[in-house]
Formats: structure tokens, sequence, C-alpha cells
């Protein structure tokens, strides 16, 4: 036997362990490699798809929504937001269960905030303090309170609804996860179909000013409507608040080109009557006062005060309000003063266009209907 020359194969060893380490790491690699499904078990839930329809009262998708299940007690038992608008999975045990889904999540608002949202019947929205006038010092409404006009709150809300035993023997045992870990049910899946309504209304202020013409600017409030609503029943809150409107807010139309009197407008988001005074029956003309404040082209004052609570009705041509009753209010309101009117007294006018104002030519008939449109 011829012996090992060290100088010939002096890189045997180290080659050998090197060659043990790459076979480990490939034995490590094929095993990394052998992949089997990853499932995971719910034997004891069912998959609920729950469709949202945004646009049918509203008209637009949101950018995103949040979804509340509570337990047949009215607590908490899952909430979440996705940004998935059109249809999301809830994976639930055998029991009975209540829903809400609103648009957006609740720290998304600026003008209201939300209270009790871990209990069914107290979910509801609140009106924030309007820190521009939190409280008023002005002589013509010193001392008022006011709160921020609501944003765009969409809802949908389910008092009731069931998982049975029979729901989960039809179900797939298992799911699979896809790409970016989301559980993807495979077949026999349940749904809930339901429309998302504007939580808000909308209210047309139309008053009739003599001598508009005189007018410089204005500035008004109106109060005894309700600072929010529950998010399950759309009962309003039995608070009441008042929201400050100034002279931009406003748009004014004269009755014709010569005509030295017109018409102030605005379209206003609010939450509506305070609960329990939906209806124009239930109202006292105490219940809602509206205070105008006008200021003249010589800066001097004029300020007018009218209880509309029994004025206030509601603007729908296709339903009969007396037919209805809470919570099946209608969402759009109509105010317009046409008898006990304001009356500005003339003052000098230096030039036509002294005004503060930009004003138009009236476009309606005289008591004709109004448009509110859609919030």
């Amino acid at each position: 036997m011829r012996p090992i020359d060290p100088s010939r194969h002096r890189h045997t060893l180290p080659h050998l362990i090197l060659a043990g380490c790459l076979i480990l790491l490939g034995l490590v690699i094929e095993v990394s490699c052998i992949r089997r499904p990853l499932e995971v078990y719910y034997r004891d839930q069912a998959v609920l798809r729950l469709y949202m329809d945004w646009t049918s009262e509203f008209g637009n998708r949101p950018n995103g929504m949040t979804v509340h299940i509570y337990d047949d007690n009215g607590a908490i038992y899952q909430a979440f937001s996705t940004n998935d608008v059109d249809s999301t999975d809830l994976n639930l045990p055998v029991g009975h269960y209540k829903l809400i889904v609103f648009n957006n999540d609740l720290g998304a608002y600026g003008t209201f905030s939300f209270l009790e949202p871990e209990r069914f019947d107290g979910f509801r929205s609140l009106a924030r303090t309007n820190s521009r006038r939190s409280t008023s010092s002005e002589p013509w409404d010193a001392g008022t309170r006011y709160t921020w006009e609501p944003e765009e709150l969409l809802g949908a809300a389910v008092d009731s609804f069931e998982v049975t035993e029979d729901m989960l023997q039809y179900q797939l045992k298992f799911l699979h996860y896809t790409k970016r870990g989301q559980a993807v049910p495979t077949r026999y899946l349940f749904r809930l179909d339901e429309v998302a309504k504007p939580l808000q209304t909308m209210i047309h202020i139309r008053v009739h000013v003599n001598g508009m013409e005189n007018m410089y600017r204005m500035e008004a409030s109106l109060s005894g409507m309700a600072d929010g609503c529950s998010m399950a029943h759309t009962w309003r809150n039995p608070t009441e608040g008042t929201v400050y409107y100034d002279s931009e807010r406003w748009s004014y139309y004269f009755d014709g080109d010569r005509s030295k009197h017109g018409w102030v407008t605005i379209d206003i988001p609010t939450w509506g009557e305070p609960r329990g005074q939906e209806l124009q029956e239930t109202r006292d003309s105490l219940q809602n006062t509206l205070r105008m404040n006008f200021t003249l082209l010589n800066f001097e004052q004029r300020y007018w005060e009218f209880n509309v609570g029994h004025l206030i009705e509601y603007h729908d041509p296709q339903k009969d309000p007396q037919q209805l009753t809470p919570p099946d209010v209608l969402r759009h309101l109509y105010l317009e003063i046409n008898r006990e009117i304001p009356l500005l007294p003339d003052v000098p006018h230096e030039n036509e266009t002294g005004a503060g104002f930009n004003a138009h030519v009236d476009p309606w008939e005289y008591g004709g209907e109004v448009d509110l449109g859609t919030f």
C-alpha cells in the first residue's frame, strides 16, 4: 500500500468537511421545501358574508367601514375596521347576535364623538362643542353654547340574527390561508344583506326679508335640535344643541330684478329633532328658536327671534309625515318663514355694490318646492 503524499492531498480533509456541510444544508433545504396546506379548523363557527349597499340611500361608497358585533345581551362580542366596504366575512359560533355597521372608524370624525360603543342600545353619537364659538359673548346671543354640524355618518343596524347548528353542518370545516394571510372560505357561505342610510338630517331654512337691499351681513342660530343619535335605533339624543351660521353660509335671492325684498336660504346638516319630538304634532313653537341678527349698510344692527318648533316640516313629496312614527321619520326638514318676516329699515346707499353678500334673483316660484338633494 502506497503511503499518502500530504503534498498532493493537503485539501482532502477540509474538502470532506465542506462536502458534508453542503450535503447537510441540502437536506435542510429539501426538508424545508416539503409544504403541506396550512389549515385552520372552524368546527364550531359558521362563516357569514356581510354585503353592504352604500349607494342606494347615499350615492357614494366610503373609504372604509367598521363592524360591531354584539351578543344576545347587547354586549360587544367583536369589533373591527376594514377597507373592504362592499363585503366582509364574519366567523361566529352558534348563538343570537346584533350588528352595527358604519362608515370610517371611531376616531375618524372631528365634529362629533361616540359614546358607549360596547353596548348595542347605548352606542350613540354626540356633537362636540364648537371651539370657535364655544360660548358666545355677542349681545344678541350671549351665553349660547354652540355645537358643530355633523359630518357624513352612514350606518346600518340589525337588532337580531342567528347562527344555528344547521349552519355549522353545511359549513366547510377548514379554511385555507392564501396571500397576505387572509382566510378565505371555499364554499357554503351564508349571507347578510344590509343597506346603509345617512344618520344625519338636512334642513332647508328659507326666510323672506323685506328691505333686504339694506342688509350688509347677517348671522343666525337654530336651537332645540338633537346633538346626536342612537346608532342602533336612529333615535335622536334627548339633549339639544344650538348651531351658529354666519353670513357666508347663507344664499341671498331678490324677488325680482327691481325688488328691494328677497329671501335668505341655507341648507344645514343636523342630527334632527330630539327623541320623541320627530313628528310635527309632538312639538310646540317654543321647542325650536331661530335667532337672526342683521347688520345694515350703516352698520346698525337689527335682531329678530322666531319660535319655529311648529313650523319645521318634513320635506319629501313622496311620503306622508302624518303616517310615520319614530324612528321611521323622514330625513329632510323644511322651515319657511313668510308671515312674521324681518323688516329692515331703509338706510342710505353709497353705491349699488355696498352689500356684504352676493344676491341673485329668486329662481323659485312663490311657495314652490325646493329640491334638497342628498347629503
